[in-house]
């Protein structure tokens, strides 16, 4: 069994605000490693359902949030910059997986209880595709699907737990924190939060639902992004038959 676990920093259990995710914050090396660390337990959860290859990708910013000396030694660890290609947040899932798994994710722009909620970029106000408002995890499903793998489990905020089980049903999910607002949350100890992590990955990979998550064409892909002066939004509204056009020009706008 051959496992992709695509990572994000926002929806780990340690992280509640913009400051505490960016380079250079006193926090935010500490939220490096527990990042780490609950990608380990993703990474042990998946060798203890019987993967035989696990591989993973950290999808936040320039890719460089993970420690590689701290990551478990059975996994191969897919790095480096690629923002050209729309699937950078999941590379290599064209070469084939038995699941994707989400860690770290959070919800889409302007949920209410989202601890810092956004959609690829904070600019981000809305993103649909055929009338459906899609989070980073329903993109990354998508390219998913374009490649007949099937999501089969989320670790982030509840919020993005229950988008999830809107996106792809009944998956297995770990909620690691509430939010209480955009930058405030209760969380769960770190160390708990990886030990459940750990089991539910055990429990999605064995037992749990998955879902190959496409949609059918034609397709209307619709973003509204904000500016960085006061004035309108910009409104993209593309007509396509093409699945990847719709996502490339997303994934170039934001």
């Amino acid at each position: 069994m051959r496992i992709l676990i695509g990572g994000d920093i926002e929806g780990i259990a340690t992280a509640c605000d913009w400051d505490s995710i960016t380079p250079g914050h006193p926090d935010y090396e500490r939220n490096r490693v527990q990042y780490t660390k609950e990608m380990n337990a993703a990474i042990a959860g998946a060798f203890d359902a019987g993967a035989t290859e696990v591989c993973v990708r950290d999808g936040h910013g320039g890719n460089k949030a993970l420690i590689p000396e701290l990551l478990d030694k059975r996994a191969y660890h897919i790095k480096g910059r690629c923002s050209e290609d729309f699937r950078a947040m999941i590379l290599t899932i064209e070469t084939g997986y038995d699941a994707v798994l989400f860690l770290g994710y959070h919800a889409k722009a302007g949920t209410p209880d989202g601890v810092m909620c956004h959609t690829m970029a904070r600019s981000v106000d809305e993103f649909t595709l055929n009338g459906i408002s899609l989070p980073e995890m329903g993109f990354n499903a998508l390219v998913a699907g374009m490649y007949n793998v099937p999501v089969a489990y989320l670790a982030g905020d509840e919020a993005a737990c229950r988008q999830a089980k809107e996106l792809f049903g009944n998956i297995v999910t770990t909620a690691v924190k509430k939010g209480l607002s955009r930058c405030s949350a209760i969380c769960l100890h770190p160390d708990v939060a990886c030990e459940r992590i750990r089991t539910d990955v055990k429990q999605a990979l064995t037992k749990g639902h998955r879902c190959i998550y496409r949609m059918e064409g034609p397709y209307t892909m619709y973003c509204s992004i904000k500016r960085t002066y006061d004035a309108p939004n910009i409104e993209k509204t593309l007509h396509t038959d093409s699945l990847e056009e719709a996502l490339h020009l997303f994934w170039t706008l934001t």
